[in-house]
């Protein structure tokens, strides 16, 4: 999306500060041996050499949008998505990390279809012109009604299920807007087209972003 304003961030530098946080729930998991100091280095190093190949250039006004930009997509691509493995490594991990993804689809597709059919009043028509007042609020009180499929799952008492969905909800919310607004400062309509129909992976992953760290601390607290 960057690119599609004229930016041009190290596509190499975000690529491995994005494995890196992915990598690093991994080796945590299993308890793997690794020296923390040389994932730093090689990163140090690689941007060593991006500064080096921005030096030959004669414009350098791009050099900390484009590098701002490349670390910002690591945080938000790698390091959120490192924990949606974390849920997965949780006791009862796959319990846990179907029922993230069910109350996100329950959330999106809840707000989709009744934002679609009584829609009226738009929340953010500057970021988001198809999302309504209505299909949020529908969205919403689906997810906090998925509970009920949910306490079998959870080792969790009813409130707590109830507001874990309740914040969930409102999380996955955010996440779609977020990414939105991304898209529209890009000017795009989809972050890419690897799902025909349905966009790039940000489009299918923008709303678990947001809600896995929540959905994390949230029960690592709780049980």
């Amino acid at each position: 999306m960057a690119r599609k304003r004229g930016f041009e961030p190290p596509f190499i530098l975000g690529f491995i500060l994005t494995s890196y946080f992915i990598f690093l729930s991994i080796y945590n998991y299993y308890n793997i041996k690794y020296d923390k100091d040389i994932f730093l280095v090689f990163i140090i190093i690689i941007a060593i050499l991006y500064f080096i190949t921005q030096m030959f250039k004669k414009d350098h006004i791009m050099l900390l949008p484009n590098i701002s930009i490349s670390i910002f997509g690591s945080v938000y691509l790698g390091y959120l998505f490192s924990f949606i493995l974390k849920i997965k490594y949780l006791p009862n991990g796959n319990y846990c990390l179907l029922s993230l993804l069910f109350i996100t689809w329950v959330n999106d597709s809840a707000a989709y279809i009744i934002g679609t059919k009584f829609g009226k009043n738009r929340i953010f028509p500057q970021i988001s012109p198809k999302k309504s007042i209505e299909g949020s609020i529908g969205g919403i009180i689906f997810s906090t009604i998925s509970v009920f499929i949910l306490k079998n799952w959870l080792s969790l008492t009813f409130t707590k299920l109830i507001f874990l969905c309740l914040v969930i909800a409102i999380m996955a919310q955010f996440g779609d807007l977020f990414e939105s607004m991304l898209k529209r400062g890009s000017e795009v309509k989809d972050s890419g087209n690897l799902f025909p129909g349905h966009g790039g992976i940000l489009d299918c992953l923008d709303s678990l972003l947001f809600t896995a760290p929540v959905f994390y601390y949230y029960i690592t607290f709780l049980i």
